[in-house]
């Protein structure tokens, strides 16, 4: 009888195993155990209920890395200088748009037409030719300006007058005339010749940038002193230099702006001592 019952075991486990399906998988978690895992508690030693406290478990957001593509580096693009396209014979050609006569009619009637190029064929003309005096000429200027911070308006008025009788496109005569006849109450001349002011500025600072291979293109020392004031709103330490190539160079400093103009046609006028020597 025992035997009979071990074959028939025997016999249905073959059958099983043969035929037998893969074994089931294993139960889902109990949601109430996985809100165990996530909650830990020890009973409140001070709960006369035996309440737990729930430390929640947070886990920690990883925020996605923001790729950020590198570009070059911008450098400023240093200001190009140009040539100055006009010969000087241009300015004696009657028949020339850069006539200095014309120029200096034009001036005289605040066309703001006139172009860059004309004001500065005039002031290369005036140089060359030797019709200003650059002596004078700041003497003039030094006055003005004294006057109008004095507020004799009407004196100013005349002696710039003075100055652009022999230097039409004087920034300085054109400057100081402006700012007196604004406080005499002259509102129309004020602005023409603060018109015309602003043009003659526009012309020095397209043909020249103050440099030593570019220095600023003036009737006299004086004008680079406006130039200063109304650019930078400053009035500039000054001092004049005698190159190694025979160049005589006007400094202006203000704040960190250091500039040079070109006065070599001055030093016939000057004697030793009123200029540095570089060595």
């Amino acid at each position: 009888m025992k035997k009979t019952y071990l074959l028939l075991y025997f016999l249905f486990f073959v059958f099983h195993f043969s035929f037998g399906q893969a074994p089931p998988p294993p139960p889902p978690p109990n949601p109430k155990d996985l809100k165990k895992e996530m909650i830990s508690g020890e009973p409140d030693q001070n709960s006369s209920k035996g309440k737990t406290k729930k430390n929640i478990q947070k886990t920690e957001s990883i925020s996605p890395i923001e790729i950020v593509e590198s570009k070059p580096e911008k450098k400023p693009v240093p200001h190009s200088v140009p040539k100055f396209p006009v010969a000087l014979e241009e300015s004696t050609n009657k028949n020339s748009i850069y006539y200095f006569k014309n120029i200096e009619e034009r001036i005289t009637k605040f066309d703001t037409l006139i172009s860059e190029e004309q004001l500065i064929s005039l002031t290369k003309y005036k140089i060359h030719s030797n019709t200003i005096n650059p002596t004078y000429l700041d003497s003039l200027a030094t006055k003005v300006y004294k006057l109008n911070e004095e507020k004799k308006y009407t004196e100013a008025i005349e002696l710039a007058k003075a100055i652009l009788i022999q230097s039409p496109n004087n920034l300085t005569g054109h400057k100081e005339i402006s700012y007196a006849y604004k406080h005499s109450g002259n509102t129309d001349l004020e602005n023409k010749h603060f018109a015309m002011m602003v043009k003659i500025i526009k012309s020095i600072l397209k043909y020249s940038d103050g440099s030593i291979e570019n220095p600023y293109i003036l009737n006299n020392f004086f004008e680079g002193k406006s130039l200063y004031e109304a650019k930078f709103g400053c009035f500039p330490d000054t001092s004049l230099v005698l190159t190694t190539d025979k160049r005589l160079l006007g400094t202006f400093r203000c704040f960190h702006i250091n500039t040079l103009a070109d006065l070599t046609h001055w030093l016939p006028l000057l004697k030793k001592g009123d200029y540095n020597i570089q060595k």
